[in-house]
């Protein structure tokens, strides 16, 4: 069955009130995916993370350990079925579409980190995101034990001195290992960091109606923070969608004027000067409005 958009708007829109431990997260990434390949039918895909969750099962002998379980992710996901990293087009869109990593059989750490998590969690296994910087990493629980791997790398298992690395790496050696570097990442969390992936690659290619999309499914499914529908509103502006972003501007500033625990001043300064320069531009201005028909005089 290939469903309709209103259909998966609505799902996401659920996931929204969707109590964070009742998230599914593959199921959802899928719909996301779904929304930018219209026509194509979920059913061969949802199939497809059945399987990963017979091969795992298959694999797992009643793995108990983290390690154990570990390996058996990545027999499977890399071994079996070749989930890479990619690490040749990494900025290619396809990387961030479930569907499409699907397809090829690689895609970008949190793309990938997603099916590590839904193997882990159809066995019933422990294992949640970490929010490490820049570079999407799962966690996985034994029964009294822990490791973190890396999706992106083979699903390579990472001591303490690799990601002393890695964050040496992604910063170009500023940065050392912090406690909120392997912190967790709840479900909803890993959505919307899937989701700025789209976004952040989008306007790096001034794609500014793929990067609102991104920002509108945003706000589905994480409908609490209000940063995402101030962004989304300053973007409406930008690209002159002056009445829908003047509409979003305004609930935020409902928003901060109803919820005291939420301070951010820059915010509301920000929300105030732009909307004070579109009611200083709603004045018709004579020279605007006739300037592209005027020739320049080249003194024929």
């Amino acid at each position: 069955m290939i469903p309709k958009a209103d259909q998966q708007i609505e799902y996401l829109k659920t996931v929204g009130i969707t109590p964070e431990q009742d998230i599914d997260v593959s199921q959802t990434a899928l719909v996301l995916a779904s929304l930018d390949r219209p026509g194509v039918s979920l059913q061969k895909y949802q199939h497809h993370l059945e399987i990963l969750r017979l091969d795992i099962e298959n694999e797992a002998h009643k793995a108990k350990t983290a390690k154990e379980r570990a390996t058996a992710l990545i027999n499977i996901l890399w071994g079996r079925h070749e989930y890479r990293g990619d690490d040749q087009f990494y900025d290619d869109l396809q990387n961030a579409n479930l569907m499409s990593v699907i397809d090829r059989r690689k895609g970008l750490p949190i793309s990938l980190g997603i099916l590590y998590l839904h193997g882990a969690h159809s066995q019933g296994w422990n294992a949640e995101g970490v929010n490490f910087p820049a570079h999407f990493l799962v966690r996985i629980f034994g029964e009294n034990d822990q490791v973190i791997l890396d999706p992106f790398h083979k699903g390579r298992i990472l001591t303490a001195h690799d990601l002393r690395d890695l964050v040496s790496t992604i910063s170009g050696g500023t940065n050392k290992l912090e406690q909120w570097h392997h912190s967790p990442l709840g479900k909803r969390a890993i959505l919307v960091r899937l989701l700025n992936n789209i976004k952040i690659r989008c306007l790096n290619l001034n794609d500014f109606d793929l990067a609102m999309n991104a920002l509108k499914r945003t706000i589905y499914i994480d409908p609490d923070k209000i940063i995402h529908k101030y962004e989304l509103g300053m973007l409406q502006i930008h690209t002159r969608s002056l009445d829908e972003g003047r509409d979003n501007l305004l609930d935020c500033l409902d928003y901060l004027d109803d919820n005291c625990d939420f301070n951010d001043e820059g915010m509301k300064k920000q929300i105030l000067h732009t909307l004070k320069e579109l009611r200083a531009h709603d004045q018709p201005n004579v020279f605007e409005l006739i300037r592209g028909d005027k020739d320049i005089d080249k003194g024929k």
